[in-house]
């Protein structure tokens, strides 16, 4: 790569080209695949048969190139190679050095593109992000994070059917990939009120067994959501309260808790939830109706904290 390409930067686009170079010197339209053929989803493969041919010097033609040992032996027949087939050998070792050097720096500049968008991403700046996130999955298909980012930068604009479409695909490459698991199961939640698929979608998450605390508090908070959604309230309350437990500095399991709580008609138990809801209401995966809510249910308790006492005067 240093010696052909040096400083530049290398796209997918240099690799065709190079391709279409070599084939019209060689004479080869695309579609006849004498010389290089496409192989799909792989790259090229150079196809030309190398053949060892015998003749008279005196019959040899003007661009052969003689075998010297051969020529000086007393038998007139010799083995020569056209320049055009030493030239193709040598062109197909070019281009196999190119596409295993472009196999090696490919995932290392899907990274780099990726981390670009990242940063674009976080400056608000999402059409450059999603054209960066593109273009790593050019040198990165297969790369799972990079669909994640792109389906995060999907929800951003907001093009929901697009982010389900990327973090479906995080999943299918890496089924150990849990944030595509926190984000696809919100999306079923939230977006196309598809509580089932976001259950079935946990449960494949939960059968692998993460280890990670923040893993598995996603898992049952989102867990708890989609029970909440479908009124089952009493397995809400056992995911969320299993959610609360294991990381109680996070807000949406507090949360979910009192929306279920309150469902329940356990009103007595419910301000401390919708306090810690308020209290960690700023973090990013606290829905903002949530915050109001919380605000309304917490006044609602003042005002009837300073009725009471008057009833009873």
């Amino acid at each position: 790569m240093q010696a052909v390409w040096g400083d530049a930067f290398v796209e997918e686009a240099n690799l065709t080209q190079s391709i279409f170079v070599l084939r019209r010197t060689l004479g080869e339209r695309a579609a006849e695949n004498r010389y290089i053929a496409t192989i799909p989803g792989r790259g090229y493969s150079f196809v030309c048969s190398v053949k060892e041919v015998s003749a008279c010097i005196e019959e040899a033609p003007e661009d052969t190139i003689v075998n010297s040992d051969e020529s000086q032996n007393d038998s007139p027949a010799i083995t020569y190679l056209t320049a055009r087939a030493k030239w193709a050998i040598a062109a197909s070792a070019f281009v196999l050095a190119l596409i295993l050097a472009m196999v090696c720096i490919s995932p290392k500049v899907a990274r780099s593109l990726n981390n670009r968008g990242v940063q674009h991403q976080q400056k608000g700046e999402i059409g450059a992000a999603i054209e960066d996130y593109h273009w790593a999955l050019r040198f990165g298909p297969d790369n799972a994070a990079v669909h994640y980012d792109l389906g995060d930068a999907y929800e951003d604009i907001p093009d929901y059917d697009r982010a389900l479409e990327q973090y479906q695909r995080a999943i299918d490459l890496d089924p150990g990939f849990y944030p595509a698991y926190n984000n696809l199961s919100r999306l079923y939640i939230l977006r196309r009120k598809d509580y089932g698929a976001a259950l079935r979608l946990l449960d494949r998450a939960l059968s692998m067994e993460p280890q990670e605390a923040s893993v598995k508090y996603t898992i049952h908070k989102n867990y708890g959501w989609a029970n909440l959604e479908l009124g089952q309230l009493f397995q809400a309350e056992e995911n969320l309260k299993l959610a609360a437990g294991l990381q109680p500095e996070r807000g949406s399991a507090h949360c979910l808790l009192a929306k279920t709580l309150t469902a329940e008609g356990k009103l007595t138990d419910t301000a401390p939830e919708w306090e810690l809801c308020l209290a960690y209401s700023g973090q990013g995966e606290v829905e903002p109706e949530w915050r109001n809510e919380a605000q309304e249910n917490l006044a609602k308790s003042a005002d009837s904290a300073q009725v009471m006492p008057a009833r009873h005067n």
